[in-house]
């Protein structure tokens, strides 16, 4: 019975470990990082606002021609217009919508990693400020009374030092503010580790909300994976627990089990890199050992820019990126209501990215890097 507690905790640690947050740190392979992400938000009496969005952004690493000239920051919907730069940084600003909703900040200049700046003389680091129009974003509820649910954007490669977002109050609201700035209810967050986000909710009185037009409400067409209530949420959290402590106890059964020792790990012995490289002349695939060669490849040595651990690209989830002056970003969403995600492109073109077990690098080129 003590033998069977033992594991059973053991099992627990596994399945908290598994679903705890981790703490934010820059890994190695970051190139960039935020040091300030300040959001502002500002009803109109019709029940939209109008948000300002203010980013301290710092490039960490990049060769010379890895610079950082645009970003895609994610809004809360599609549902946004009158995007407005508020500083002299941004030379263009435009609504994109590509496997979410984003502000696409184009800079009048590029900034380069420390390293490169202490060369060429130019800027790591870059602050930029724009407002945009937003709307579909309350609910209304039984009592008249309408609620706010909202999200910033979140980065998927890169570690968020400090999020603030400031909210105009009113008589009567009610919010899980954790504390004020003049006319201001604000919420603090951070660091945020890489996809860490938070959530800010508000709600406002009748006299308020008697004046938002209907046709500004959150509907179940905003929001991702409507249908589910909180307590369905609430289900496959516990589910997943479950299952996890499961599968964790009959792992460890199994190692107690065996006869001859793990030597300190699971597969410790097999090398994540010892897998093979194959190119058609023009591009260079890696594919797991078990994995037959593309038509018209031949082994080869891996390209002399591969570190091992992924691509090079600067943006979240799986997006692949098949030249020198783009990338793509595909980021979840997957909150209660409005939500927003966020990636950062780089003009001079970071190539690759992982996704399952292949890995492809398009091989760099002389040619002179072109803005986006």
């Amino acid at each position: 019975m003590k033998r069977f507690c033992k594991l059973l905790t053991a099992a627990l640690l596994l399945c908290l470990l598994a679903v705890l947050p981790l703490a934010a740190h820059a890994d190695e392979g970051d190139y960039d990082s935020i040091e300030e992400y300040l959001i502002t938000v500002e009803l109109r009496p019709d029940g939209s606002a109008d948000i300002t969005y203010e980013i301290d952004w710092q490039v960490l690493a990049g060769e010379e021609d890895e610079y950082l000239s645009w970003v895609k920051i994610g809004l809360a919907n599609r549902h946004a217009d009158e995007l407005t730069a508020l500083t002299s940084t941004i030379s263009r600003i435009s609504l994109l919508e590509e496997g979410g909703v984003f502000a696409k900040v184009q800079f009048g200049s590029r900034y380069y990693s420390p390293a490169v700046c202490a060369k060429n003389g130019g800027q790591s680091r870059v602050q930029f400020a724009f407002t945009v129009h937003q709307s579909h974003l309350f609910t209304r509820n039984d009592d008249g009374t309408a609620s706010f649910a909202f999200t910033p954007g979140w980065f998927d490669d890169l570690v968020v030092q400090r999020m603030v977002v400031r909210w105009k109050t009113g008589e009567g609201f009610v919010a899980d503010n954790t504390g004020t700035d003049g006319e201001y209810l604000t919420w603090e967050f951070g660091p945020l580790g890489h996809g860490q986000g938070g959530t800010v909710h508000v709600t406002v009185p009748v006299t308020n909300a008697g004046g938002f037009a209907e046709e500004n409400a959150l509907t179940a067409a905003d929001v991702p994976g409507a249908g589910q209530d909180g307590t369905d949420v609430l289900m496959f959290y516990l589910l997943f627990v479950f299952i996890m402590l499961i599968f964790a106890a009959i792992v460890l059964l199994l190692i107690m089990r065996r006869s001859a020792p793990w030597g300190g790990g699971f597969g410790e012995d097999i090398d994540p890199d010892d897998w093979y490289w194959y190119s058609n002349g023009s591009e260079t695939v890696r594919l797991a050992r078990t994995l037959p060669p593309p038509k018209g490849y031949h082994k080869v040595d891996p390209p002399a820019q591969f570190r091992a651990g992924g691509g090079k690209t600067r943006g979240g989830g799986t997006g692949r990126s098949e030249n020198h002056s783009s990338c793509a970003c595909v980021s979840s969403c997957a909150c209660a209501s409005s939500c927003a995600c966020a990636c950062a492109c780089a003009g001079g073109g970071r190539a690759g990215c992982s996704a399952k077990d292949i890995y492809k690098v398009t091989l760099k080129t002389k040619e002179t890097p072109h803005e986006p």
